[in-house]
């Protein structure tokens, strides 16, 4: 059975004073920045032989600063351009409209919506995926969101018509469940029971943005395996976290680590990576990788 891959969230020219390695798998935004602010184009420099998802930024696109979609799709294929990794993007990103995050004062916080206002963002992210399945010829990731179990279903059974053999089914709207599991796992865990039966057979790889937390993809992953699907996710944590003095994540965490000198800092950052790849390749041999419970919502549901 395949691993999780893991695609390493790129920001960054180096790392510092070291080459950027993220390895073979590489996710790639054209924008970044947590506020109207601090928002700007994101310079990146990865090797040649790296393979890209490319994102659409819309994360960081706050009200007043949305895009239509082909402005959004114009971004990207310029983006890549300048920076020179056209030639290396696998999959594409549909411009969705995240229901994880809200602004204020224009500042992105990390709320989740609730289910009245992600309405309009499931229209929105059907939508995108319809413009980018009707302009682009080449493979794509078309997300997929919501905020309960059946919006979420509805969503998907929305996007998956859709979706090509070479194309990928993206979730969105889960990056803060390690913030916030206590409120957010139930939903997961009722969302992944309806969402993953229905598109087996019709979808064969999907793609979770942003989730790095252990209990979330191991259960992921065991519905996956029932049904044959290949699962990869995207974090920019594993390389940025011991430039803060952090090593692992939950189940390996080296709380003694410390921050590592400038100079060797970048070749740290690469080794966090492999490690975290490294941990990824094991998760089923992990108390994470298991059936996922069955809430009184998921009853009622069925």
């Amino acid at each position: 059975m395949r691993m999780v891959d893991l695609y390493i969230g790129i920001n960054e020219t180096k790392w510092n004073h070291h080459p950027v390695d993220p390895g073979p798998l590489a996710c790639i935004s054209p924008v970044y920045g947590a506020s109207v602010r601090t928002k700007q184009e994101n310079q990146v420099r990865v090797p040649s032989n790296t393979a890209i998802i490319q994102d659409s930024g819309a994360f960081c696109d706050g009200p007043g600063e949305r895009l239509d979609f082909k402005t959004a799709y114009e971004r990207q294929v310029e983006h890549a351009d300048k920076y020179g990794y056209t030639n290396q993007v696998t999959h594409i990103a549909s411009y969705d409209l995240l229901i994880d995050e809200k602004w204020q004062d224009g500042q992105r916080q990390k709320e989740r919506w609730t289910e009245q206002e992600a309405i309009e963002a499931v229209e929105e992210t059907v939508a995108a995926a319809d413009w980018l399945r009707c302009h682009h010829t080449d493979p794509m990731v078309l997300s997929a969101q919501g905020v309960t179990a059946k919006q979420y279903l509805d969503c998907t059974k929305a996007v998956v018509p859709m979706i090509r053999e070479c194309d990928v089914l993206g979730l969105g709207g889960w990056c803060i469940i390690g913030r916030m599991p206590k409120r957010m796992m139930p939903v997961f865990r009722d969302t992944i029971r309806l969402v993953i039966p229905y598109i087996a057979h019709r979808v064969r790889w999907i793609h979770i943005w942003g989730v790095c937390y252990a209990p979330a993809l191991g259960e992921l992953l065991w519905m996956c395996d029932q049904y044959g699907l290949k699962l990869s996710t995207d974090s920019a944590g594993p390389q940025r976290r011991p430039a803060f003095g952090e090593w692992g994540y939950l189940g390996w965490r080296d709380n003694n680590y410390q921050r590592p000198p400038v100079e060797i800092r970048g070749l740290e950052r690469a080794r966090h990576v492999r490690a975290t790849r490294k941990w990824l390749s094991r998760l089923r041999e992990t108390e994470y990788y298991c059936q996922p419970p069955i809430s009184d919502v998921q009853l009622a549901l069925f």
